[in-house]
């Protein structure tokens, strides 16, 4: 915790662009919402 009040301190901008190594999955939301995937593959 003392890392990150010494990081908005120091760098406010950085934590606003928070998080920086999160799995980006659905790019293009109204694609996915028109071309739904209905498959189950819990097989």
């Amino acid at each position: 915790m003392s890392r990150i009040a010494e990081e908005a301190r120091d760098d406010p901008e950085l934590l606003r662009a928070a998080p920086h190594k999160t799995p980006v999955r659905r790019l293009d939301e109204v694609r996915a919402a028109r071309q739904l995937v209905l498959s189950d593959n819990s097989a």
